[in-house]
């Protein structure tokens, strides 16, 4: 059973990661975030040594959330393709699953925290690494089972996938129009069709 201490350092980070990921790390500030959580100043930093670790903290509690969503969908039963194809259509209603985070936090998080934030812009890094990863372990399967055929390696594939993704949830981020995330997906439904089948 969690502690209360534990609670409310749960609590404090579901309830600024929104803050932190819509507003940026710069932009956010302490009256930001006693505002979000109605706690005081000293309350939050008695569970969090700087607003720098606060920050980390909300990062890793998204990133973990689109971690674990991405895994349920590449763990779906069937092939290779099968995956690749449910891993586009969760992308394709993308910006719904991330409207209750502030938006993509891949994205959000990457520009904000490049020349601002180190410890932010590293973890980005890793966690955009760590999709690539699952994505070229599908992959990998897919070729190993005969299943699919690929001109490049696994993860040069998945490299390729992922910008094709960001691009256009980054696009239509900006945008407001969400035809460039549906339009994008749609084509790269034809590419991987193109590229992966035997």
């Amino acid at each position: 059973m969690s502690t209360k201490a534990e609670k409310t350092t749960a609590f404090i980070i579901e309830t600024v990661a929104p803050v932190f990921n819509k507003q940026g790390y710069i932009a956010t500030s302490m009256s930001d975030l006693t505002e979000a959580t109605g706690l005081t100043k000293g309350a939050i930093y008695g569970n969090f040594e700087n607003k720098e670790a606060l920050a980390l903290s909300a990062y890793e509690y998204h990133s973990k959330l689109l971690f674990s969503k991405i895994d349920e969908i590449l763990g779906i039963e069937g092939g290779a393709l099968d995956k690749v194809y449910a891993l586009t259509d969760f992308y394709r209603s993308y910006d719904t699953f991330t409207k209750n985070m502030g938006g993509c936090p891949i994205l959000n998080t990457g520009v904000d925290a490049e020349g601002n934030n180190r410890l932010l812009a590293a973890a980005n890094r890793e966690a955009i690494k760590e999709i690539e990863g699952k994505i070229a372990l599908v992959l990998e399967n897919g070729v190993s089972n005969k299943e699919l055929k690929l001109q490049v390696t696994p993860l040069q594939f998945a490299k390729q996938m992922f910008t094709i993704i960001q691009g256009a949830v980054a696009m239509s981020t900006m945008t407001r129009d969400r035809k460039y995330l549906i339009n994008t997906i749609t084509y790269l439904d034809v590419l991987i069709k193109i590229e992966l089948k035997r």
